[in-house]
């Protein structure tokens, strides 16, 4: 008997086949690809479809032909793929990454192994039930598809460095937060960006995007998407989600509260910015293979001492409030990086130590060459009159800092920091190929609670990040 197909959807035919009618998904493949021998000739794989009674497989029958492009088909089934939903600003699309998070839970709680993520192998069906696709058919369609719809599919919603079980949580984060800014949280120009972004955990908040994302939320995301707090227990997610529905996900903002935010917003996406390019210049100009091989000596005097490190005390013990903040800010002049962190908990402050410690590391390896450190005391450098540095040196660190007692919680410490901030300008560096230094007029809110017996800082809140004109300084 003839065999029939009918264009259903994009990448989705039926196809009336000896009577019966199944569903077909486009893989990719081409008509006389070699890959279509392979994956025939392969023990034949099964999916999922996942629903509130439970699993059921999803076996392929076999394969067909379609306008140049080989089709899997199996049992018959309507829907769309999750890839399709996402694009489309009609749908509920945040009861559908709910569902994907149950459909998560579910095959967690009957020991189903996770494949890789892939939005075009996840399909919401009509009946309410959700279709993952087998790993060798996911596979095929990965392989066949072209570079940018494997970075639309796969790549802005995957952690490189994480297990595909481990990936679930960075997932539906990533889905929640294009759907809530219209944004992927890490983009790139190609996937080497992407992957670099992502490693370098530093997402813009959800709330800086649209300021009336409700601040638990953008949290929530961020713990996530910066491994401040991974949560890969899908049952956790859809949990969060339908309480996100139900209690609505926007945040009425007073005139000023907007205005902070406003002002937040700008600086935290400008630093990233800059944090990134940086990141770019040292890459591109090869000193990953020295951050390495430094990395290698310090990390390796770590596990005989990591133990013994953590029950000392903290170098801040028996600090004052003021005191913890003001050494924290002054330890960056020194690359003091392990003071910074006994300083802080809950990820407070963690772009300026991850900065601090790399430097750290750079340093100490121009150091065992040149004998010399390649930073200057921004405070000490200001002092003496900001005068124009040898050998390649830039000043760096906060200089001038004032700190303003704020109300606070009870329970808690707060201060206004104002500071300058400079550091190497390396974009000026890689276009002139002459160091400059770059500087900056900050203002942040810090606060503080006890740990156990000692002041630490848990939340810094950038409210002003400012240009300064170093020619405007030296005239003064």
């Amino acid at each position: 008997m003839a065999t029939r197909t009918r264009q259903l959807a994009p990448g989705l035919v039926s196809v009336d086949r000896d009577g019966a009618t199944y569903m077909g998904i486009d893989t990719g493949i081409g008509t006389n690809s070699p890959s279509l021998r392979k994956l025939a000739g392969q023990k034949r794989q099964s999916g999922w479809i996942v629903g509130p009674a439970g699993r059921e497989e999803w076996r392929p029958e076999g394969f067909v032909e379609h306008e140049g492009s080989i089709h899997v088909y199996g049992p018959l089934s309507s829907g769309r793929f999750i890839d399709s939903i996402l694009e489309d600003k009609t749908a509920d699309r945040l009861a559908a990454i709910e569902r994907i998070a149950l459909t998560y839970r579910t095959l967690a709680q009957r020991g189903t192994p996770v494949e890789p993520i892939h939005t075009r192998t996840i399909m919401l069906l009509d009946d309410g039930r959700t279709l993952v696709l087998p790993l060798d058919i996911m596979q095929a369609i990965r392989e066949h598809q072209d570079y940018a719809g494997r970075i639309r599919t796969m790549e802005l919603y995957s952690h490189p460095e994480r297990s595909p079980a481990d990936n679930v949580g960075f997932f539906i984060a990533s889905m929640v937060y294009y759907v809530l800014t219209s944004r992927h949280p890490f983009e790139g120009r190609d996937e080497e960006e992407i992957h670099t972004r992502v490693r370098a955990a530093d997402p813009i908040p959800a709330n800086y995007l649209d300021f009336t994302i409700r601040q638990e939320i953008a949290d929530a995301l961020h713990a996530e998407l910066s491994s401040a707090k991974i949560e890969p227990d899908a049952g956790v997610w859809a949990q969060r989600i339908s309480d996100w529905r139900v209690h609505g996900w926007r945040a009425d903002l007073a005139g000023d509260e907007r205005a902070k935010l406003e002002q937040a917003a700008a600086a935290s996406i400008a630093r990233s910015e800059r944090a990134f390019r940086r990141r770019e210049f040292v890459r591109r100009k090869g000193r990953t293979t020295l951050i390495i091989a430094a990395l290698v000596v310090v990390i390796g005097s770590i596990p005989g001492t990591i133990i013994y490190n953590r029950l000392q005390p903290r170098s801040t013990a028996g600090f004052e409030p003021e005191k913890v903040v003001r050494t924290f800010y002054t330890s960056m002049n020194t690359l003091d990086h392990m003071t910074m962190e006994d300083a802080v908990v809950d990820g407070a402050g963690r772009d300026m130590i991850r900065e601090v410690t790399n430097l750290f590391v750079l340093d100490r390896q121009r150091m065992s060459v040149e004998m010399q450190s390649g930073f200057v005391d921004a405070q000490a450098w200001r002092d003496a009159g900001m005068p124009a540095l040898s050998n390649n040196r830039s000043p760096y660190g906060v200089a001038n800092l004032t700190l303003e007692a704020s109300p606070a919680a009870p329970e808690e410490r707060r201060f206004l920091a104002r500071y300058e901030r400079w550091m190497p300008d390396y974009d000026a560096a890689e276009q002139t190929g002459t160091l400059r230094y770059l500087g900056f007029d900050v203002v942040e809110d810090v606060f503080l609670r006890l740990d156990r017996e000692d002041w630490v800082i848990h939340r810094i809140d950038r409210l002003q990040e400012e240009r300064l004109d170093l020619a405007n300084l030296r005239n003064r």
